[in-house]
């Protein structure tokens, strides 16, 4: 039985790609709990030829995995939407091509968070070595229950830069924003963990002013889904998780 999704939308980077997958193996306690399923463009000849060669599978070791390619364009938000439709699990995490699962048994971690709300609804991240620990969910993880309440795993329409923005305000205001002592390593060039390739010029660096003009303009609706969200709320734990209460929910150290 499926747990967890990963979804991973990627383009041109299958040395990329076997970096992560190598750190998902290293470090997932139960792999045939958690499936990836890759969100591949139709032109991307490169991770194509490295999938259907079956050349992946050697790296998935024994997690699932399922590859989605599609020939039209889409909003990087709407990749996730896309690929949510193949998703097995009640959990989904909208992760990258250059995120690495660093922290051991990071699976059984994530699940303990979800547990403790009986509803699901709460968006769980961790520190990712670039933003100040607790503030972004740059890559994180949401309920199935939650998803089909908003009708999305990132706000339909948008680009790059500012779906975790938006997924932030809503779990926050919600006090369900979670933050676990789990760390997914953000491997990004402006980190000086990776190189300056053709996918970052035209994506997270190239023109946004579309996911500016949605953000800007997209209060109200962000309010709409708090309170969509409130509907199916049940009783439980209050508040937003923080580095402060991490060390009595884990018995672990908060940094």
């Amino acid at each position: 039985m499926i747990s967890i999704s990963i979804i991973i939308p990627t383009k041109n980077r299958v040395n990329n790609l076997k970096k992560v997958l190598k750190t998902l193996n290293d470090n997932t306690l139960q792999p045939k709990q958690v499936e990836v399923v890759f969100y591949v463009d139709g032109d991307d000849t490169n991770t194509i030829d490295f999938i259907k060669s079956g050349d992946i599978n050697e790296h998935l070791g024994k997690i699932p995995g399922t590859a989605i390619v599609n020939k039209n364009k889409l909003k990087l938000a709407d990749t996730y939407n896309y690929a949510f439709k193949k998703c097995k699990g009640d959990i989904i995490m909208y992760s990258a091509d250059d995120v690495h699962f660093k922290t051991k048994n990071w699976d059984v971690l994530i699940n303990e968070e979800f547990n403790r709300y009986s509803d699901k609804v709460c968006l769980v991240f961790g520190p990712d070595g670039m933003q100040p620990n607790g503030t972004l969910a740059t890559h994180g993880f949401l309920s199935r229950r939650a998803i089909e309440q908003l009708g999305y795993v990132h706000p339909i329409g948008m680009g790059y830069n500012y779906s975790d923005n938006w997924l932030t305000y809503i779990y926050r205001h919600l006090g369900r924003l979670c933050y676990a002592p789990v760390y997914f390593e953000h491997c990004h060039w402006g980190a000086g963990k990776a190189e300056y390739d053709e996918t970052y010029k035209t994506g997270s660096d190239g023109p946004h002013d579309d996911s500016i003009d949605l953000w800007g303009g997209s209060l109200n609706q962000r309010n709409k889904d708090i309170d969509k969200l409130k509907q199916i709320l049940s009783p439980g734990p209050t508040g937003n998780s923080s580095k402060e209460n991490i060390k009595a929910i884990y018995n672990l150290d908060a940094d």
